[in-house]
């Protein structure tokens, strides 16, 4: 589609940082992202561990399960780079100070994340496994937030906002994956059962209840099991755009691996038609229902 049949601009892909799918229908104001599918190891990271460890947190495949969305008027954003290099997800306050060789000249936080090694940039690969072979540089830390997270949060606010400037209400869906199991570096801890779908909407501040009752409804009817809040409520994309009471909803989307691949292998399995069928159903849902909002 024409970029110049948009109200606003869309953003631009930006080689091994982003990418964005425009809309091949008329735009609706519905925004997915995937911020932790990316699996391109960037060419300045320099782990002491293997590219299958750096892998190892990805959300492989999400990217693909939310594609149908472009073809509602939905644009989807991904980034390309692993989440254990810069998590897009993470506040600049979630920067681990203990990882860094020099003192961090800039505000931080007591930050859960950060202290279990998977914060704005993680300390560990995956467990105790350090992702370094020695403290990294406070300048090389700068840098890469601003050539990796600046743009990502820039464009996920430059889809959010433009929505709502042409429609005044937004919905934004923050696509994730989770292990089956909670593992050492999860905020429910090692072995915690999970349900097949959780849904954070920061126990109701980033989501009006109307939107998630919704999502419930829908996927229960499609036989999946929905968590609210547990073990995720959101996080930075979820909080830091949304706002119910104007009609900005946003929520965390987390899909457990069990339905669609090899925990292992990162394959996708004989399952993965069937789940990818229920996310194309749900995302025409979610275009019926914010196009419902506009009439």
């Amino acid at each position: 589609m024409d970029r110049d049949a948009f109200l606003v601009p869309m953003p631009e892909d930006i080689p091994d940082v982003l990418s964005v799918t425009l809309p091949g229908a008329p735009l609706i104001p519905l925004v997915f992202d995937s911020p932790h599918s990316g699996t391109d190891i960037p060419a300045d990271f320099k782990p002491a561990v293997s590219a299958d460890m750096v892998r190892i947190s990805a959300d492989t495949h999400v990217d693909d399960l939310f594609s149908s969305a472009p073809r509602h008027g939905a644009p989807l954003l991904r980034a390309h780079f692993p989440r254990s290099f810069l998590d897009a997800n993470r506040s600049l306050a979630d920067m681990d100070r203990d990882m860094l060789a020099g003192e961090w000249p800039h505000h931080t936080r007591d930050s859960p994340t950060a202290r279990r090694g998977m914060g704005l940039i993680w300390r560990n690969a995956w467990g105790e496994t350090p992702m370094y072979a020695a403290p990294m540089p406070v300048g090389e830390a700068e840098a890469r937030i601003r050539k990796y997270w600046v743009p990502y949060q820039a464009a996920l606010r430059q889809l959010l906002d433009g929505a709502f400037a042409q429609f005044r209400c937004v919905w934004h869906i923050n696509c994730h994956s989770m292990t089956d199991i909670g593992h050492a570096m999860s905020s429910d801890g090692d072995g915690a059962r999970r349900a097949d779908i959780c849904i954070g909407d920061m126990y109701g501040a980033s989501a009006g209840e109307e939107f998630t009752a919704l999502l419930r409804d829908f996927l229960e009817s499609e036989g999946l099991s929905v968590a609210m809040n547990k073990p995720f409520r959101g996080a930075e994309l979820t909080e830091a755009y949304a706002n119910p009471s104007i009609d900005r909803h946003s929520v965390q989307f987390e899909i457990n691996r069990r339905l669609y691949m090899n925990e292992t292998t990162r394959e996708i399995s004989q399952d993965y038609p069937a789940l990818k069928g229920a996310m194309d159903r749900l995302v025409a849902h979610l275009a019926d229902y914010t196009q419902g909002k506009l009439v």
